[in-house]
């Protein structure tokens, strides 16, 4: 549950692999953003063999050797590409049921065990502690990690949310979730995750629970947080969150205010497919919607045959607006899509100066654009009311 939105690169603290879509849709934006960032980060993240660490194996496990990485947390809080993280690996041989290996001596760290292409443990550590990873089954593979007051109280937490974060996965992967289902686990993972923070204001615990919460919610816990928990290697993801919730607002807000009919939709020209500078006003007097999109992301395609038949009536443009791909994964998507509307790259060096004019803060975001050059529409996420709103406007 987190924020798709990259500023640079945004670190999700998230322990495990997550196993649905990271997009955001609407009203579900914020709780996919929680369970999708979750998503990028593990992506990139990794951990490192060192000292103090028990693993223990189920009997029969299989298991003949481990990889262990590791990414300092100072690094992950400054990196902008995955070679800035400066992950460290090690494979260790694994004898009998218990292994034993040492941390990093740099500092703070993100560990990843990896027992085989499917099957990770992940968890936080400083130099000097010693954790016990408890792998209780291989099939369904389950684990804890014990030790430190930082990874018991994540191991209680996640008891608490992991079933309902895998009802939501199974619900969403099978194509049953609907409205009132997703509110009621929505509903049901924050109230857990501000249960659980109101009992662990002052302790790192404390601290990792408040990364499951958003908004308001993560900013009222913010303000409670404890000296102790201030103090703890996992507070740094904190702050992140919390800078990240504030450009959000700061986004939010700017929409908002966008929307009132009267404020010009600022100008850009970008390169088309064949390399032609397009500039929004090349179509004044006529009804345009921006669509910025990515090929990473799958609301954004999924919304495309809708967007697609409304596109047929003719009665307005669409300028495609990729983001954060590569040329060729833009140019690639816009073929096996076949997207048959205008279509621009925004250039991953230069483009955030777009997407903060437009206040895009998450992904797809769809900009109506009037004839007279004004903004009349910013809707963020796949939603069925975008095209309502676009037909009153035009006139259907």
């Amino acid at each position: 549950m987190e924020e798709e939105v990259k500023q640079g690169i945004f670190f999700s603290p998230s322990l495990k692999r997550p196993d649905i879509t990271k997009e955001n849709n609407n009203f579900r934006s914020n709780y996919m953003k929680r369970l999708m960032i979750s998503g990028a980060l593990l992506s990139l993240m990794a951990c490192n063999a060192a000292a103090d660490v028990t693993l223990k194996l189920v009997p029969k496990s299989g298991v003949k050797q481990v990889e262990v990485t590791s990414v300092l947390i100072s690094n992950m809080m400054t990196a902008r590409t995955p070679a800035d993280l400066k992950e460290h690996k090690e494979t260790v041989a694994v004898k009998g049921k218990e292994t034993k290996f040492k941390l990093d001596e740099d500092g703070a760290a993100r560990y990843d065990i990896s027992l085989s292409e499917d099957k990770h443990v992940g968890f936080f550590a400083a130099p000097g502690e010693n954790l016990t990873v408890n792998v209780t089954s291989m099939q369904p593979f389950t684990y804890t990690v014990s030790g430190t007051p930082l990874m018991d109280g994540i191991t209680e937490l996640d008891a608490k949310l992991d079933p309902i974060a895998k009802e939501y996965n199974t619900l969403q992967s099978e194509g049953k979730m609907n409205e009132e289902t997703h509110k009621r686990l929505v509903s049901a993972y924050n109230a857990a995750a501000k249960e659980f923070f109101a009992s662990h204001k002052d302790s790192s615990a404390g601290a990792y629970a408040m990364t499951k919460l958003e908004g308001d919610d993560f900013l009222a816990a913010y303000k409670e947080l404890g000296a102790k928990a201030k103090e703890s290697i996992f507070f740094p993801f904190v702050e992140n969150q919390y800078k990240a919730i504030e450009r959000q607002q700061e986004q939010e807000a700017k929409q908002k205010a966008m929307q009132s009919g009267d404020v010009d939709a600022p100008a850009f020209t970008l390169k088309d497919i064949n390399g032609k500078d397009v500039s929004l006003s090349d179509f004044r007097g006529k009804w345009v919607v921006l669509d910025f999109w990515g090929a990473w992301c799958k609301w954004c395609i999924k919304g495309f045959p809708a967007l697609k038949e409304a596109y047929a009536s003719g009665k307005f443009e669409v300028i495609g607006v990729d983001n954060r791909d590569s040329v060729e994964d833009w140019k690639a998507a816009v073929e096996r899509f076949k997207l048959p509307w205008v279509n621009v790259y925004n250039p991953a060096d230069t483009g955030q100066e777009l997407l903060s004019a437009y206040g895009v803060s998450g992904f797809p975001t769809k900009v109506i654009v009037s004839p007279e050059g004004k903004i009349a529409n910013i809707t963020v996420g796949e939603d069925p009311e975008f095209f309502n709103i676009l037909n009153k406007l035009i006139g259907e």
